[in-house]
């Protein structure tokens, strides 16, 4: 190579290096999307770029972003099937880089992109992949041929393998803001919700703070006594068109027995989601009918949601959210929020109807017995009259055991219960309180609000325990996300720093050790994030197995021997085959499940010792041991390190962290392949994790 063939080499990396630190600090999928199509396109010396990645069943190909392409050739593009004959599809499917140099090589290659003319020379696509899945391309083109000599060829890797752990920490990062921001509007709308018992003026508002944060239609209709429909509500952001809704309402009323729409969510109680309203759909909706049909498509309808408001087995009424051209079509998230929206406001309603049948049959007893959250009345003396069954199980104290008793003898932690709640008059906003109690040594967390009369108070109270929970560990996940990824990104970036500082001269070794702990460290950061999205996936039921005859010895083989390169010196790996029979697994899944367990066993033996990995022949099955001499587990943890988040704690552990999802991915795994994952531990002595699969 000649002096101005390396200095250009070198320049070459310097660019590249500088994107690398701008992925590095940007967060948000637009950022990374920024830094990769502009000053990675530009610093990897293309005049375009583009980034696919595959649609949710894998089948297509979609365009996510590009940069310096003509957009009217790029929309007849944005979205191809995988097993098209087109480069980003083949690198998708195959996830090897395709080097182009020349215009003739291109179409040669690929004759469906002869219709392009001269328009680009050489291409270079690239997989976007994390931990071995490919899922995306990177596209770069350039107004030139260019000869792709090794070293050009391993910079533009290197960027691709830069772009796709960006994309996948922004991706991360953008499905945590989306579930706070979710959180955060249910939160709103439960608060909304319980303010009053009066549900029409409560649901009128719930519609309103639907728009346009959800949608840029809302309407609450409900089912009257006749089961005629009735619109309780209409939100848009613009006043007149919600008055021109109503009077739309009123000229085309309607029918009940139609077949889909809000009639048939009123009818069957079903919820119905369309991401993108049929062309057949509206066709039939409207039939001969021009003028409603030229209002329609003035609206630019794209997307529907309508979901019932059920309630103990009846349906109340309906939601309805519609997304016209200025919004985004909905999302599956959209419409689990939809549901648990409408849940809320089902509750909501259902609580009002009964509490209006109380006070007209002054007969609180009966209509409340039924209700989730617990009702209780004092009168004026402190004695409890009314004690329903929710209220029973809530506080652990039957009925009869309350009534006629001072409230304070009932449950003693009463006056901490209720001394921060405000009481309201009949009518008026009650707004809920949640304060935690001890009753019979557990503690439970309780929502209270209170209504107070000229006879006595009636408290509500809602055990909340384990949505406290729930969005504890929510906030445990966050934090520990947090932390794990924070490490190794510290790491790299130090790393990175150090290497490019002028006043400090670096050996080869010193500059060989600095590049091996980025790389260490950008691996544990992909299993990371790998972790994470797999127990995504789990959770939604969408991880696909692809089970084949497999020879477990052989994956434990494998698993071994890529487990001696990075074992420490004190740790010493075995592998004992006795036997194993051939079994019907997801061979990719089985070796990541041992991967897991082999790992964790190194991990927890911070003092050395042996790891053991056995396989052996069961009674018609394959059983799979991973044995440790480490630092064991407490017994009354050895279920729970199963449990998603759930981490046993640093000072029984000497520090050794984790995201908690390792152990729970592991058991999910093996239990889908229809095995069964077990453990026996004694503290300071080490464990054994057993893995059990039938034998084909």
């Amino acid at each position: 190579m000649s002096t101005t063939q390396a200095h250009d080499a070198a320049d070459r990396a310097r660019r590249l290096q500088r994107v690398a630190e701008l992925l590095a600090e940007a967060v948000t999928p637009q950022e990374v999307l920024d830094a990769i199509l502009t000053d990675g396109v530009r610093a990897a010396e293309a005049h375009a770029g583009a980034i696919g990645v595959l649609s949710g069943d894998g089948e297509r190909v979609e365009l996510l972003a590009q940069r310096g392409y003509d957009p009217e050739m790029m929309s007849s593009w944005a979205t191809f099937p995988v097993d098209a004959q087109l480069p980003m599809s083949e690198v998708v499917r195959t996830g090897e880089p395709v080097f182009i140099s020349s215009l003739a090589e291109r179409n040669r290659i690929y004759p469906d992109l002869a219709h392009l003319g001269q328009q680009g020379h050489a291409l270079v696509v690239l997989p976007l992949a994390v931990e071995g899945a490919v899922f995306g391309g990177l596209s770069l083109s350039f107004d030139r041929d260019v000869e792709f000599e090794e070293e050009r060829r391993e910079l533009k890797m290197a960027f691709a393998r830069q772009a796709a752990q960006a994309l996948a920490r922004s991706r991360l990062y953008a499905a945590e803001q989306a579930m706070r921001e979710r959180m955060t509007f249910l939160a709103e709308a439960s608060e909304l919700l319980a303010s009053s018992l009066d549900y029409n003026r409560t649901l009128a508002g719930l519609a309103h703070l639907c728009v346009p944060r959800l949608a840029d239609w809302c309407a609450v209709d409900m089912l009257g006594p006749n089961g005629e429909i009735q619109r309780l509500a209409v939100a848009h952001e613009d006043p007149e068109k919600v008055r021109w809704a109503h009077e739309l309402q009123e000229r085309y009323p309607p029918d009940p027995d139609a077949p889909f729409g809000v009639s048939n969510v009123l009818r069957t109680g079903e919820p119905e989601f369309l991401p993108t309203i049929p062309q057949e759909l509206l066709d039939l909706a409207l039939g001969d009918d021009d003028e409603l049909r030229q209002i329609v498509d003035e609206l630019g309808l794209t997307s529907m949601i309508a979901v019932p408001l059920n309630a103990r087995g009846k349906t109340l009424g309906a939601l309805s959210l519609i997304a016209a051209d200025v919004h985004e079509p909905f999302t599956s998230a959209d419409f689990e929020l939809a549901l648990e929206l409408a849940r809320r406001a089902a509750v909501a309603v259902d609580n009002a109807l009964l509490y209006r049948e109380a006070e007209r049959r002054a007969n609180a007893a009966r209509a409340l017995a039924y209700v989730a959250d617990g009702v209780v009345l004092i009168d004026r003396d402190g004695i409890v009259r009314h004690w329903n069954p929710a209220a029973a199980s809530i506080t652990s104290v039957a009925e009869e055991d309350a009534l006629d008793r001072p409230v304070a003898e009932v449950v003693p932690a009463w006056e901490a219960l209720t001394t921060h709640v405000p009481l309201v008059a009949p009518g008026a906003p009650a707004r809920p309180v949640t304060v935690p109690i001890v009753i019979d040594g557990d503690e439970r967390w309780v929502a209270v609000s209170g209504v107070a009369f000229e006879q006595g108070t009636v408290y509500a109270l809602q055990d909340v325990t384990e949505e406290r929970a729930l969005e504890k560990t929510r906030s445990d996940f966050v934090t520990t996300a947090s932390h794990e990824l924070r490490t190794p990104l510290a790491a790299v970036y130090g790393a990175i720093r150090t290497l490019r500082r002028a006043d400090v001269e670096l050996s080869e070794e010193d500059e060989t050790q600095f590049l091996e702990m980025i790389e260490a460290e950008a691996t544990r950061l992909a299993r990371i994030v790998e972790q994470i999205l797999l127990a995504g996936q789990l959770d939604a039921d969408a991880v696909e197995l692809h089970v084949t005859e497999c020879d477990p010895s052989e994956i434990a083989a494998g698993v071994i021997e890529s487990a001696q390169v990075h074992v420490p010196e004190t740790i010493s790996l075995a592998l004992d085959v006795d036997g194993a029979p051939k079994i019907s697994c997801d061979e990719n899944k089985l070796r990541q499940v041992l991967v897991n367990l082999v790992d964790n066993a190194v991990k927890y033996s911070p003092g050395g010792g042996r790891v053991e990995l056995r396989v052996r022949n069961g009674l018609g099955s394959c059983v799979i041991d991973v044995v440790d001499e480490g630092l064991g587990i407490p017994p009354g943890e050895r279920e729970r390190i199963f449990e998603k988040f759930y981490r046993l704690d640093p000072q029984q552990t000497h520090g050794v962290g984790g995201s908690g999802l390792g152990l729970y991915i592991c058991r999910e795994l093996v239990e889908r392949m229809e095995g069964r994952l077990s453990v026996e531990s004694e503290p300071g002595r080490g464990s054994r994790f057993t893995l059990e699969l039938p034998a084909r």
